[in-house]
């Protein structure tokens, strides 16, 4: 299998996170003649200037990958792309994907994943397994979703990493904004939020519930074609309210329970429909005890490497197989009618 995968590497600091390890995996491969292309490669042609990846494969060789030499190589000569750059995506991005998914295949159709980053998708195929949402760029049906529960978490689809999802609050005679990465902002009225985190763009924004019990952890379950692969919990070590990895969050491995796989299955084909393959779902606990979709990541998740790594079990070579019969079309296609959650073992 001829694979090309795209990120930017300078943005994976540590050897162990996801990225490098399945580049490195990817690299020494026997069935896979594996490709790099940096992320400014991405353009409308149909071809790309694409670096050679060796089989050996340090983790300093990976992060100097976009400092190689690269060679033009026809997309059409590709069997599968495989794109892991990090949102946000710049404008048109995603539009210069569906070009080249007229050449090659995606494991991620970029058709689909510009309909699931729509602010309002997950509330229309996982409603009824989330907590209590809004979506909208309205401000004044967004202070009354507010006055209803009075804490809230605002989200912006273009972000990862807990960059674009933002807690507000009412105490001492304002409004109160805190971010990961920004920090604790203070605003006299609520108009003055709104503006705050949609800036010049006027794409609705999805409203949530805060759920007190985030502090239990987020728990990460991996689905790949409508297979769970494993879960594990993030905790933030401080207490903090965002649990990612990226904030302060350690991980746990954990179990799947019948719920959560009921909202698996209950949604899956939504994805699987799209041409969307792999999947994280992120569930938080609600207050009456129960683990509710926050969020369903698609495209470039992470996960594999954690697995593989908590549980011992060759999770990155079981994504490597599907791969390879993907490219082969030897996996079925999904339909929309068809349950796609299949519950086995990892091998």
């Amino acid at each position: 299998m001829r694979l090309l995968n795209i990120c930017d590497p300078s943005l994976y600091g540590q050897p162990e996170m996801d990225v490098p390890t399945l580049y490195q995996r990817f690299a020494r491969d026997p069935h896979i003649t594996f490709f790099h292309a940096p992320v400014e490669a991405v353009t409308s042609a149909d071809h790309v200037a694409a670096v050679a990846v060796p089989e050996t494969l340090t983790y300093g060789d990976f992060c100097k990958l976009d400092r190689q030499e690269r060679l033009q190589q026809a997309l059409s000569d590709f069997d599968l792309v495989f794109c892991r750059r990090l949102k946000p995506f710049p404008d048109g991005y995603l539009d210069q994907l569906r070009g080249w998914a007229q050449h090659t295949r995606f494991i991620n159709d970029p058709v689909g994943k510009q309909e699931q980053m729509q602010p309002d998708f997950l509330q229309r195929v996982a409603g009824r397994y989330t907590p209590e949402m809004l979506v909208t760029a309205d401000l004044a049906e967004a202070f009354t979703f507010f006055e209803q529960h009075q804490t809230i978490v605002a989200k912006q689809t273009n972000s990862c990493g807990g960059r674009g999802v933002f807690k507000i609050w009412y105490e001492q005679q304002a409004f109160w904004v805190d971010n990961s990465q920004n920090g604790t902002q203070c605003f006299r009225n609520f108009a003055q939020v709104m503006q705050a985190l949609q800036g010049s763009d006027l794409e609705p924004l999805q409203f949530v519930r805060y759920l007190k019990g985030v502090t239990a952890g987020d728990k990460r379950v991996v689905v790949v074609d409508g297979e769970i692969y494993g879960a594990y919990t993030r905790r933030s070590r401080s207490g903090y309210w965002v649990n990612n990895v990226s904030v302060d969050g350690e991980c746990e491995l954990a179990e799947v329970t019948r719920a959560e796989r009921e909202a698996i299955e209950g949604t899956v084909g939504e994805y699987c429909d799209r041409n969307l393959h792999t999947l994280g779902y992120d569930f938080l606990l609600d207050d009456q005890g129960t683990w509710r979709i926050s969020e369903i990541n698609a495209g470039n998740i992470g996960g594999f490497a954690r697995l593989e790594a908590l549980t011992g079990e060759r999770t990155c070579d079981r994504l490597i197989d599907w791969m390879l019969k993907f490219a082969g079309n030897q996996a079925p296609q999904p339909q929309r009618s068809e349950s796609r959650l299949v519950e086995s073992s990892a091998s």
